[in-house]
C-alpha cells in the first residue's frame, strides 16, 4: 500500500484553533475562504481552497479530542487472555469510540507539551511503540502490537507508560490528497461545478433485455437504467434520487450489470461504509451467479466482480464478513494465487475485473497506485457523505470519458461532521445536495426535468401506504406513489387498523449518561420492552411475530445501549436495536421508535433528515413512544401526533388486565440485571 503524507496542520491553522477558527482569522489565512464566508457558495474557483480549509478544521478538532485524553504514568496490564490493557480515566470514556491506535512512551515524555497545538503535533508525529486497538469497553482499552511489528507484549506488560490514544487519520489524509488532485484538474472541477449554460444532449435510449424483470413495470427505474446505459450527459454527474423504498439499489444494480453485458464497461462502485459495500456486492453476486448471461464471465480469466477489502477491515472483521462477499474479495484472489504480501493486488491484477466495489476511503487510497481506466463510477448513498468524501472515489480516478453516477436521498441523513465549527461553515452539505439544486437539475412546475442528467424515483414499494403517506407529506411534497396494497393490520392495540401507526404517550425522565453527553429514558425503555414482549407473545392477526421481524430505533446512543442490555438480559438479542445512522437504508416489518426527549430540548427534533429515517424504516407497523407535550413543539411531530389522534391510535395508558406475565417480567427485570455487562467488563482489566 502506498504511503501517504501526514499532512500536519500549519502553524497558522494551529493559531486559528486558539481563536476558535473565527471568521477573521480564517479570512486572514486564506483570502479565497474569506470571500466564501460572505457568499457561503462553493464554485469552480474556490472549491479546492474552501474544502481544504473545512477538512483541516475537522481534522484539527478531531485530533484535539485525543489530546484531551492523553494519560501520564499509566500501568499497562495483562488481561486473562494475555492481551495488553489500560484502564481508562472517567473523562476518556466518552471519546474512546474514536480510537484506533495506542502509542506507549516513557514516563514523563508528555510533560513538555502543555498547549493544545503542541499536543496535536505530538499526536500526529509520534511514531514510537505503535499498537493496534483490539477491543474497547467502558472501563479499559485492550491492544496488541501492530501487524508486522517486532515488539513483544512481554516487553510491555506490567510497566508504566505515558499514553497517546489516536487514530491514524487515514480518511483526512486521503481527503487532503484528493483535494490536491482537484486543484490540478480543471476538467474535474468544471464537471463537478458546471456552468448554468452547460450544453444539453439528446440520446437514443437503448432497448434492454432486463436482468430483473420487475423493473419493466416501473417507468422511472426503467428510464434511469436506459439513460445510464445509453450514455447520460457527459458534462455533469448523473443523479439518481431515490426516496425510501423506491428501489434505488435495485436500479443501480441493474444499470451496472447491463453496462457489463452491453458495453463491456469497467465500473467502480463506492460507498461510505463497508456494510453498504458488502450489501450491494451480495446483490450483484445473486444476479451474476443466477443469470445465464454471466456464465462466460465466471469461467473466463477476466472475472466480473471484485470486492476490494482493506487490510484493516480484514484483520478486524474477517469473521463477520459474509462468506459470499469473501469469495469475491481480494483476499480470496490472494489465497488462490498464493500471494501473502502487505501490498495487495497490483494495477494489472485489478484491471482484469469489470466491477470493483470499495469504500470511498479505500478507493481514494488506491487511486494513484492501482485504480484507473473506469468507464463509470457509481457512488451510492452520496447524499450522506461530504464533498471531500465523495471526491475520494473521483479525484485521480475519473478521466474525461468516465461517467459519475451519484445515487441517494438528500432528504434523509446528511454527512457526519464532528466539528461544530466545520459544520456551521458548510461541511455538512453533500455534493449531491448542492448539484440537485443547480439549474441543470431543476424540476419545473409540471414535474418535468432533463432526463439525461437525473432520474427521480417515485414509486414506493417498502411500506404500508399510510406509513408512506406520513413521510411523503412531510418531506417529499406528496410526490411519492405508494404501491403496496392498503391492507388492514389486525392488532388489538390499533383503534383504526387501516392506519398502522400508533403513538404511545409516556412521560418519563430524560437523563444524561454518566461520563457522556448522550441521553436515555428508563421509563420509555421499559415501555419499548413491554411492546416487544406483547408482539412476541400475541403476534399480529393470528400470525406469529419473530424477534427478527422487530426493529427498535432511537436517536441517542445511551438509549440504544440501555435497550440492547435489556433485550440481552431477557434473551431477546435478535430484536435489532439501532440509531438513525445505523438504520439508514434498512427496513423491518415492525419498527418501534423510542424518542427519549421528555420536558427537555433535543437536537434530534430540529433535524428533519433523522425524523424521515425514523418514519421510513417500518414496512407494516410503526410504533412511536414518547412525550407528546415535548414532541408537539416540533411541527413534524405535531402533524404525526394529530394524525394518530384523528385515527384513534394515540395510546395514553396500557390495559394490563390480560398482560400479567409481561408485567411480572418487567418487575423482575431490575437495573442490577442490566448492569451485569459492566461488571464483566471490569473483570477484563486484571
Amino acid at each position: 500500500m502506498m504511503s501517504i503524507r501526514k499532512y500536519e496542520p500549519s502553524p497558522q491553522m494551529l493559531r486559528a484553533l486558539e481563536l476558535e477558527f473565527s471568521d477573521e482569522i480564517l479570512a486572514e489565512i486564506d483570502a479565497t475562504f474569506g470571500s466564501y464566508l460572505t457568499t457561503r457558495k462553493l464554485n469552480y474557483d474556490n472549491a479546492s481552497s474552501v474544502l481544504k480549509m473545512l477538512v483541516t478544521i475537522e481534522d484539527i478538532s478531531t485530533t484535539l479530542l485525543y489530546a484531551k485524553i492523553m494519560q501520564s504514568d499509566v500501568p499497562v496490564r495483562f488481561t486473562k487472555t494475555d492481551r495488553l490493557s489500560i484502564k481508562l480515566k472517567a473523562k476518556a470514556i466518552m471519546f474512546v469510540p474514536l480510537v484506533d491506535e495506542v502509542v506507549l512512551l516513557p514516563v514523563g515524555d508528555l510533560l513538555p507539551f502543555p498547549s493544545p497545538a503542541e499536543r496535536i503535533l505530538k499526536i500526529i508525529n509520534e511514531n514510537r511503540s505503535l499498537f493496534e486497538i483490539t477491543n474497547i469497553t467502558k472501563e479499559c482499552i485492550m491492544f496488541a502490537p501492530k501487524w508486522f511489528s517486532k515488539v513483544s507484549p512481554k516487553e510491555i506488560g506490567n510497566k508504566n507508560f505515558d499514553v497517546i490514544f489516536r487514530s491514524p487519520r487515514i480518511p483526512a489524509r486521503v481527503m487532503y490528497l484528493s483535494l490536491n488532485r482537484l486543484t490540478t484538474d480543471p476538467h474535474l472541477r468544471r464537471y463537478l461545478f458546471p456552468l448554468e449554460n452547460t450544453p444539453k444532449i439528446r440520446n437514443n435510449l437503448l432497448k434492454l433485455s432486463l436482468i430483473n424483470c420487475d423493473i419493466e413495470s416501473n417507468p422511472e427505474q426503467l428510464e434511469a437504467v436506459q439513460q445510464i446505459v445509453s450514455g447520460p450527459n457527459p458534462n455533469v454527474p448523473y443523479i439518481l434520487f431515490g426516496p425510501p423504498g423506491t428501489g434505488k439499489t435495485t436500479t443501480i444494480v441493474e444499470a451496472i450489470l447491463q453496462l457489463i453485458l452491453m458495453k463491456k464497461a469497467r465500473i467502480l462502485v463506492s460507498i461510505g461504509s463497508n456494510a453498504a459495500c458488502d450489501m450491494i456486492t451480495l446483490k450483484l453476486i445473486h444476479y451474476i451467479e443466477n443469470d445465464p448471461r454471466f456464465k462466460s464471465f465466471l469461467k473466463s480469466d477476466n472475472p466480473v466482480l471484485l470486492r476490494l477489502i482493506s487490510a484493516t477491515q480484514f484483520r478486524k472483521h474477517a469473521i463477520s464478513i459474509h462468506r459470499d462477499v469473501m469469495r469475491y474479495s481480494n483476499y480470496e484472489y490472494n489465497k488462490q494465487n498464493k500471494r501473502y504480501t502487505r501490498h495487495g493486488l497490483t494495477k494489472d491484477d485489478l484491471e482484469k475485473y469489470g466491477i470493483i466495489v470499495a469504500t470511498l476511503c479505500y478507493a481514494g487510497l488506491r487511486a494513484v497506485r492501482s485504480l484507473s481506466k473506469f468507464t463509470h463510477i457509481f457512488i451510492d448513498e452520496a447524499a450522506s457523505v461530504s464533498e471531500p468524501e465523495v471526491l475520494l472515489a473521483i479525484a485521480g480516478i475519473k478521466d474525461k470519458e468516465c461517467h459519475v453516477i451519484l445515487s441517494g436521498d438528500h432528504k434523509q441523513l446528511g454527512p457526519i461532521v464532528k466539528s461544530k465549527r466545520a459544520k456551521v461553515l458548510g461541511m455538512d452539505r453533500s455534493a449531491m445536495e448542492r448539484l440537485i439544486l443547480h439549474k441543470m437539475y431543476e424540476v419545473n412546475n409540471n414535474g418535468k426535468y432533463d432526463r439525461t442528467v437525473q432520474c427521480r424515483l417515485r414509486r414506493s414499494y417498502r411500506a404500508h401506504p399510510e406509513i408512506v403517506e406520513l413521510y411523503n407529506k412531510l418531506f417529499y411534497d406528496g410526490n411519492l406513489i405508494p404501491v403496496s396494497p392498503k391492507t388492514q393490520v389486525d392488532w388489538s392495540m390499533l383503534a383504526d387498523r387501516k392506519f398502522p401507526i400508533l403513538f404511545q404517550e409516556i412521560r418519563g425522565e430524560t437523563e444524561i449518561e454518566a461520563n457522556s453527553t448522550s441521553s436515555f429514558n428508563m421509563l420509555e425503555a421499559q415501555m419499548v420492552f413491554w411492546y416487544v414482549m406483547l408482539l412476541l407473545r400475541d403476534g399480529i392477526g393470528g400470525v406469529k411475530v419473530e424477534q427478527e421481524h422487530i426493529g427498535i430505533i432511537t436517536p441517542y446512543l445511551a438509549q440504544f445501549q440501555l435497550l440492547k442490555r435489556m433485550l440481552r438480559a431477557t434473551k431477546q438479542e435478535k430484536v435489532e436495536v439501532g440509531t438513525m445512522e445505523r438504520y439508514q437504508g434498512r427496513e423491518k416489518r415492525i419498527m418501534i421508535a423510542s424518542l427519549v426527549s421528555s420536558y427537555s430540548g433535543s437536537s434530534f427534533l430540529s433535524n428533519p433528515g433523522r425524523i424521515n429515517v425514523m418514519l421510513s424504516r417500518a414496512k407494516s407497523l410503526l410504533i412511536l413512544i414518547g412525550n407528546p407535550i415535548t414532541l408537539r413543539k416540533n411541527d413534524n411531530f405535531k402533524y404525526i401526533i394529530d394524525q394518530c389522534i384523528a385515527h384513534g391510535n394515540l395510546q395514553q395508558k396500557i390495559n394490563k388486565t390480560n398482560d400479567d406475565s409481561i408485567v411480572q417480567l418487567m418487575k423482575n427485570l431490575k437495573l442490577q440485571d442490566i448492569q451485569d455487562e459492566y461488571e464483566e467488563r471490569e473483570e477484563i482489566c486484571v
